[in-house]
C-alpha cells in the first residue's frame, strides 16, 4: 500500500544541464621507466639480458680453449657492462621538460583524451601540464607529460626517449647490436666443435674426472653440474635462435636510427613526414580521373609506408 501512495516523481524539464561522467579521470604522471606499472616489453628485455648472460658465463665461455677464456670473459663482461649502464640510464632519465619536471609530481593530472582533445600544446603552452614547453615538445599521452625533443615512446625501455636520453639508448642499441653478434659467434663455434671436435670443448681440468664422454658439465669453473649432450645442445640452438632473433630487431632498430641522425630526424618527426606523404598520395589519387589513378601515381604513393614507429 506504502508504494501506492506516492506522489508522482517529478519530471526534470530539459533545459536544466546535465552533468558528463565521461570526462576522462586525472591520473599521475610518469617519472621514469621505474614508474609502475612495468611494461611486458620492459619484463621481457630484461629476462632476455639475465639469459644471455648466465648462458655466456655459465655455459659457454668455460667451453671455450683456455687461452681464450681470459680474453673472450674481459670483452664480454666489458660489453655487458657497457650496455647495462647505457640502457638503465636511459630509463632512469626523467626526459620531461624542465619546466614540467618541477610541477606535475605533486598530484595527478589530467589526461590527454585524443577523442576529445585534437591536440594539447598551442604557442608552446600545455593545457594539460600548465607549463610552457619548448617548441621540440610533445606531450606523451603514455606518460601523461610533455617530453623534450620527443623521439618516441620507448616500451622497450618503458619510458620516453627525448632530447635529455637519447643519446644513451643510442649506445644501448649500438652496445646490444656489437654484444648480439659475439654471442652468435662464440655460440656458432661451439656448436660445430661439437659435431666436429667436441674433445676441444673439454680442456677443464674438472672433466678429468669425467670418463664419459657423453657427459658435460655446466656452472664451471665453481659449481659444476653434470647434464647430457642433448641438453647442452638444445641449450646452444635457443641461445642462437634467440640471439639471432634479437639480433634481426636491434640491426633495423640501429639502423633506423643512423639513418635519422644523418637527416636530422626524429622518429615522430619521420613518421608525420610519412603520414603527410601519405595524405597528399591519397588527396592526387582521388582527384584524378578514374582508371588513371595508379597509372599516373609515382611508386612511393601506390603503397605508402605504415605510421608505426619502429618499438
Amino acid at each position: 500500500m506504502g508504494c501506492c501512495c506516492r506522489g508522482p516523481r517529478p519530471i526534470v524539464p530539459d533545459t536544466v544541464p546535465r552533468i558528463v561522467t565521461d570526462v576522462a579521470p586525472p591520473r599521475w604522471s610518469r617519472v621514469n621507466g621505474w614508474s609502475k606499472p612495468f611494461d611486458p616489453f620492459q619484463v621481457v628485455v630484461w629476462a632476455i639480458f639475465l639469459t644471455f648472460v648466465l648462458a655466456m658465463f655459465c655455459v659457454f665461455i668455460p667451453m671455450l680453449p683456455c687461452e681464450w677464456q681470459y680474453v673472450t670473459y674481459a670483452v664480454t663482461s666489458g660489453g655487458f657492462v657497457l650496455h647495462y649502464i647505457a640502457y638503465v640510464t636511459a630509463m632512469t632519465i626523467d626526459p620531461a621538460e624542465a619546466s614540467v619536471r618541477c610541477k606535475i609530481y605533486g598530484a595527478p593530472r589530467p589526461s590527454f583524451d585524443r577523442a576529445r582533445q585534437a591536440h594539447v600544446i598551442q604557442d608552446q603552452y600545455c593545457s594539460l601540464c600548465d607549463a610552457i614547453v619548448s617548441m621540440k615538445a610533445k606531450h606523451c599521452r603514455m606518460c601523461n607529460k610533455c617530453v623534450a625533443g620527443f623521439d618516441h615512446h620507448c616500451k622497450w625501455m618503458n619510458n620516453c626517449v627525448g632530447s635529455r636520453n637519447y643519446w644513451w639508448f643510442f649506445v644501448s642499441i649500438a652496445s646490444a647490436f656489437t654484444g648480439l653478434l659475439g654471442i652468435i659467434a662464440i655460440v656458432m663455434y661451439i656448436l660445430i666443435q661439437h659435431f666436429i671436435n667436441p674433445e676441444a670443448l673439454r680442456e677443464d681440468p674438472h672433466y678429468g674426472a669425467i670418463s664419459s664422454q657423453g657427459t658435460w658439465l655446466l656452472f664451471l669453473p665453481f659449481f659444476p653440474v653434470r647434464t647430457k649432450t642433448l641438453v647442452v645442445v638444445s641449450i646452444e640452438m635457443f641461445v642462437l635462435l634467440l640471439a639471432s632473433l634479437c639480433l634481426v630487431v636491434i640491426t633495423y632498430l640501429l639502423f633506423f636510427h643512423i639513418y635519422l641522425l644523418c637527416n636530422g630526424l626524429t622518429t615522430l618527426s619521420y613518421v608525420k613526414r610519412d603520414s603527410e606523404q601519405a595524405s597528399k598520395a591519397s588527396v592526387l589519387s582521388s582527384n584524378l580521373p578514374t582508371g588513371k589513378q595508379s597509372d599516373n601515381l609515382p611508386s612511393s604513393a601506390r603503397s605508402p609506408q605504415s605510421g608505426r614507429h619502429p618499438e
